[in-house]
C-alpha cells in the first residue's frame, strides 16, 4: 500500500559553503515532485556556525539563523527541526552542502570525533528506530553516519561518492563502524536491510548540474521504491 505520509526534508542553511547546497536542495524537491512524494521543509532553529561570502570565500563577521536562510530554498514553507514528529512523516531527508559538516554535525572542527547537534539527534534517531527511511546526499551522509553509530547499527552501506574525493569523510565513516560504498554520480547506494538510501551529488567535484540533478533523482527514485510509491521520476 502506498505510503501519503510526507517526508521530512531537512535543510542546513542556504549556500554550499555553509549552509545546504541550493542546487542538491532544489534538485531533491524537483525530484520528489516528480515522483509524487509530499514533504515537509525542516530546519534548525538556531545560528550557523559562520557566514561565508560565496563571491569572495571567505569568512564575514554577520551572524545568520539556519532556519532563516533555508527559508529561502523552502519558499518560506518551512517549520522548526525541533516541531519534526516522526510519527508524521514516512521518512527524512537531508541534501548535502558543507551546512552538513558545520551546522548539523561538528564535522568541520572535529573530523572523526564529530558529534550530530543536540536538535538533528532527536530529529533523526526516531526514524531510524522506526525503520524508516534515511535519505542523505552529498556530504550530509555525515548525519546518516553518526546518527548509525548512535543507534548501535554497524556495517550500514553508506556513499559519499568517489572516496579519493571524500577522503576524510569515507575514512571518518569506516571509523565510525559503516561501510563506505563507492558509487557513480548518478546512482544511489542503498541499504535496504537499514533502509538508508545516500548519493554523492557535488562530491564529485566536477559534476554538471545535470549530473548532480541525475543524483538527486536516483536517490529519491529508490525512495519512492523502498515507500511503496509508484515514482514517475525520469
Amino acid at each position: 500500500m502506498e505510503n501519503t505520509l510526507p517526508v521530512a526534508l531537512v535543510l542546513s542553511g542556504c549556500g554550499v559553503y555553509d549552509g545546504s547546497e541550493v542546487s542538491e536542495a532544489v534538485g531533491v524537491i524537483v525530484a520528489l515532485s516528480q515522483a509524487g512524494i509530499p514533504y515537509t521543509c525542516y530546519a534548525p532553529d538556531r545560528p550557523q556556525l559562520h557566514v561565508i561570502n560565496h563571491a569572495k570565500a571567505s569568512e564575514t563577521d554577520e551572524t545568520r539563523n539556519i532556519l532563516d536562510e533555508a527559508a529561502r530554498i523552502a519558499r518560506g514553507n518551512i517549520l522548526p527541526l525541533a516541531e519534526l514528529d516522526v510519527s508524521r512523516h514516512s521518512a527524512i531527508v537531508f541534501p548535502g552542502g558543507f551546512g552538513a559538516a558545520k551546522n548539523l554535525t561538528n564535522f568541520a572542527r572535529a573530523g572523526s570525533q564529530a558529534e550530530l547537534a543536540d536538535d538533528v539527534r532527536a530529529a533523526v534517531l526516531p526514524f531510524i528506530q522506526a525503520h524508516k527511511p534515511v535519505v542523505a546526499l552529498c556530504a550530509a551522509p555525515l548525519v546518516l553516519g553518526l546518527a548509525a553509530r548512535e543507534a548501535g547499527i554497524t556495517g550500514a552501506r553508506i556513499t559519499f561518492g568517489n572516496p579519493s574525493e571524500g577522503k576524510a569523510m569515507a575514512e571518518a565513516l569506516v571509523s565510525w563502524g559503516q561501510q563506505h560504498v563507492e558509487t557513480a554520480v548518478d546512482a544511489a547506494c542503498v541499504d535496504e536491510h537499514h533502509r538508508f538510501i545516500t548519493a554523492p551529488a557535488y562530491m564529485y567535484g566536477q559534476a554538471t548540474p545535470a549530473e548532480v540533478f541525475a543524483s538527486c533523482q536516483a536517490a529519491i527514485r529508490a525512495l519512492g521504491t523502498m515507500l511503496g510509491h509508484t515514482t514517475t521520476a525520469a
